[in-house]
């Protein structure tokens, strides 16, 4: 994996960094509109899920979108209201009709479940027979098996040779016949084009990943249409020219065959019924209530001349006689005596066009959006978490997810409330990647500001275990080990509950570090009233100021020109917290002669992982982890897996033990920077479970302008342990306890050196 690709920014400051960006987004005003159709409450929802979950399919499937200017937010918005008040699952289909209206598409629409096949029908006469001058050649049959059909192929090839006009008669009566009439084409590839024809080419949408919205990333994700190379068919040599017609219906299977034997001017087609492409390209089918589904289109045919799209030369109704005095057969002979027509004649012209794809519209200017457009919000979510989150045990009972926030997102009653909905549909995702940006600020409304502390859950108690500023905490009587009782007047287990449901983690423990890292946030100015239960038991409320300064996505590492030392004489302890890339020639130096080193990885590192990683690798790996990128081709979600490459580098390898130390706070980087060090040396893990959000970031924005950071790639170990969603997990377990933290110790890393001790030696 190169370099640049691997995720080096933290969550949260790369949500930061994209603050600039974000506060220029572009957006479209739009009225503030009435509120929507109220039907049965349970009803209504399931109606607009399931229009919810057509317009997701459509949304990153059809092609049109790429290649049209097709405003298909305004096509969901529009269709609601039908659906919302729908009591039938007739009305219902309506509106999922008007919806794909707009797509101006044949293929793509609401149809009923396809029922039983027909029963099979005995061939109503031979293979091939003469009508006059012209050789007609009937594949509607089965054949017993494979080695039938081949001696059967065969027998054709002396009337080809003298056949100027042909009509294939490709009507199949069912589905069986339909296979075996496609096989029966591959072995006349060669005998009936007379020219050098060329199919179309299918192209589709294909996403890598989910491309970013706004701001970096090191993802590289990205959305493309690919375009199958097309197929070339050649005659057997002394083919004579011919002229051909095809006759087709709804079940025909249109083989590369037969779409490049209508590139050439000598081919007409005749359709009984109408024209259905659903055989040529891909679909993909959204079930409906009442028996109903949507058929979305996920391919179409691009001609050789770079037109798209198919249209027959003759339409007959479906229900005509299919014999020979039937229109569709009469239609065909005509055809034949009338002369060769302009390819033009057969192929719907259309303009050739780039594929294109942007942002999604945020819509700034709705800082509190109309009822349509916060069901949009809902909807665009849940559609790109189902296509693109990498991990799937992170979208727990999700289809149930959809009816329930639509139901929320009609009831909110001002802005606060929903972003504050936002947010709570994106703690549904299990992933400590989660982090939201309103209006290009982090966490706008719900943590503007916090005070000068530091707090951790320990033993499910949340305690000061920090003094970031010193002087502050002792002007308020606050010390290490304090525990946090009440917040403004708020039980603090009653804020941590309400932080809870508003927060994204990969696990409870990571839940549980991201809650205390924020439960003194509020206004930024307004000082927070802290009730404390000190180290000695004795109650006591303090004031602190709050401000953007000392929120822990906007704090700055601590400087440390030497974040290294030795805690014995042959045991090196190593703060990855403050060391960074440039130091780390430095530190290996001083550390040469020691016999362990012990890296502190419990909290965000500096980007020094790239310069550590090739001085630890005395196992010669070459890979640092496992990558899983949602891979999304016409509709077909699955992933692609390919490994990061561990760097390489010339300086001396360091040959002591190595020893990491882990816990909740070990997130993202983090995470990553472990897997490379255990990769290379073999580390042995110390402390408790990482964060489980391990993986490059994207993001998707809102209407309200509210942006959601998520995990875009899954990251696993070398020998394929997951990590997403559970963390890391330590070789030794410990966890801080409230006696230790007030005691000043770090049990930690006296387990670390513990073990260390134990092994001896190097």
């Amino acid at each position: 994996m190169e370099r640049a690709r691997v995720r080096r920014m933290p969550a949260w400051m790369g949500c930061v960094f994209a603050v600039a960006l974000m506060l220029g987004v572009s957006g479209r005003a739009f009225a503030q509109e009435q509120s929507l159709p109220r039907a049965q409450p349970d009803a209504a929802l399931e109606n607009a899920a399931v229009l919810g979950r057509v317009w997701g399919t459509v949304k990153y499937v059809h092609p049109a979108l790429a290649f049209r200017a097709v405003d298909w937010d305004a096509a969901l918005v529009e269709s609601l209201p039908g659906a919302l008040a729908a009591s039938t699952p007739e009305a219902l289909a309506t509106s999922v009709s008007d919806m794909l209206r707009r797509l101006e598409d044949p293929l793509t629409r609401v149809e009923r479940e396809p029922g039983a096949p027909p029963s099979p029908r005995e061939p109503s006469g031979p293979l091939s027979r003469w009508s006059g001058d012209v050789l007609v050649l009937d594949l509607d049959r089965r054949f017993s098996n494979f080695n039938a059909l081949y001696p059967a192929m065969t027998a054709l090839g002396p009337e080809l040779e003298r056949a100027r006009r042909v009509v294939v008669d490709l009507r199949a009566s069912g589905p069986e016949e339909a296979v075996w009439m496609e096989l029966a084409l591959g072995f006349l590839e060669r005998s009936l084009p007379s020219d050098t024809v060329t199919a179309p080419a299918e192209r589709f949408r294909v996403y890598s990943g989910f491309p970013v919205q706004l701001g970096p990333s090191s993802g590289g994700y990205s959305a493309s249409v690919e375009t199958r190379l097309a197929r070339t068919f050649t005659p057997a040599p002394r083919t004579p020219k011919r002229s051909l017609v095809l006759l087709v219906n709804g079940r025909t299977p249109l083989s590369p065959l037969l779409l490049a034997l209508l590139s050439s001017s000598r081919t007409r087609l005749v359709a009984q019924g109408a024209l259905d492409e659903s055989s040529a390209v891909k679909t993909r089918t959204v079930p409906l209530p009442g028996g109903q589904r949507a058929v979305v289109r996920a391919s179409e045919l691009v001609f050789p001349s770079g037109s798209s799209g198919l249209r027959a030369d003759v339409t007959v109704p479906a229900s005509a006689d299919e014999g020979d005095t039937g229109p569709a057969f009469q239609a065909a002979l005509r055809l034949l005596r009338a002369g060769t027509p302009k390819a033009s004649a057969r192929v719907s012209a259309k303009d050739a066009v780039l594929p294109t794809g942007g942002p999604d519209d945020a819509y700034e200017a709705m800082a509190y959006p109309s009822e349509p457009y916060r069901l949009l919000a809902v909807i665009r979510f849940w559609n790109v978490m189902r296509f693109f989150h990498p991990d799937p045990k992170a979208l727990k009972d999700w289809d149930a997810v959809l009816p329930e926030f639509l139901g929320r997102a009609r009831t909110v009653e001002d802005a606060r409330a929903y972003t504050h909905l936002l947010y709570t549909l994106s703690a549904r995702v299990s992933d400590g990647h989660v982090f939201i940006a309103e209006q290009g600020q982090p966490l706008r409304s719900l943590a503007e500001a916090t005070a000068p502390l530091v707090l951790r859950s320990v033993e499910g108690r949340f305690l000061v275990s920090e003094l970031p500023v010193p002087e502050a905490a002792r002007a308020a009587g606050i010390g290490v080990g304090d525990e946090v009782v009440s917040i403004d007047g708020e039980a603090v287990t009653t804020r941590a509950a309400r932080f809870r449901e508003l927060l994204g983690a990969s696990h409870d423990a990571a839940r549980a570090e991201r809650v205390a890292s924020l439960l003194l946030a509020g206004a930024d100015g307004k000082p927070v009233e802290v009730m404390l239960q000190g180290v000695d038991g004795r109650m006591k409320e303090s004031r602190l100021p709050r401000s953007r300064d000392f929120l822990p996505f906007l704090r700055p590492p601590v400087q440390d020109d030497t974040p290294w030392k030795r805690l014995d004489s042959d045991v090196g302890y190593v703060d990855l917290r403050r060391l960074r890339a440039d130091s780390v020639p430095g530190m290996f130096e001083a550390m040469k002669d020691t016999r362990a080193l012990v890296f502190d990885l419990r909290g965000y590192p500096q980007g020094s992982a790239w310069a550590l990683a090739p001085r630890l690798n005395t196992r010669g790996a070459t890979a640092s982890a496992l990558i899983a990128r949602p891979l999304v081709e016409a509709g077909e979600a699955r992933e692609v897996r390919f490994p990061a490459t561990l760097p390489s580098g010339d300086g001396p390898r360091y040959a002591g033990r190595v020893v990491v130390l882990i816990d909740a706070r070990t997130l993202s980087q983090g995470e990553y920077t472990a897997m490379m060090i255990q990769a290379a040396s073999g580390a042995r893990l110390v402390g408790s479970a990482t964060a489980g959000a391990v993986g490059d970031t994207t993001n998707v924005c809102l209407p309200g302008n509210v942006c959601v950071l998520f995990t875009g790639q899954r990251f696993e170990t070398p020998d394929g342990r997951t990590v997403q969603g559970v963390g890391l997990r330590p070789d030794v377990e410990v966890h801080p306890t409230v006696r230790g933290l007030r005691a000043g110790r770090d049990e930690v890393l006296e387990r670390a050196l513990t073990l260390l001790r134990e092994a001896g030696g190097r």
